[in-house]
């Protein structure tokens, strides 16, 4: 599974806008649960903060804390856990 910065966050944006991801608050197989933080991007001078989908992991990270990145760009691979079956 792809992350990304939701497609509601660049409403309003130009074209050529980037984002900067200020800081992973997480870091690759570290176990986390469904809507907890994993990251925290700048946007037109608001702090957003990325969720994890689901309970899981961040399986690799693609761009790195202090890199800009442009609309559409996956930012990391997330492995879902599979649901148990309580």
């Amino acid at each position: 599974m792809d992350i990304k910065l939701q497609e509601a966050s660049w409403e309003g944006t130009q074209d050529d806008t980037q984002a900067l991801l200020d800081k992973w608050l997480v870091v690759e197989k570290e176990p986390v649960i469904k809507g907890q933080a994993l990251a925290t991007v700048v946007l037109v001078k608001a702090s957003i903060d990325i969720e994890a989908p689901s309970d899981g992991f961040v399986e690799k990270i693609l761009i790195p804390t202090g890199e800009s990145f442009a609309h559409g760009t996956v930012l990391a691979h997330f492995m879902a856990l599979p649901a148990s079956s309580e």
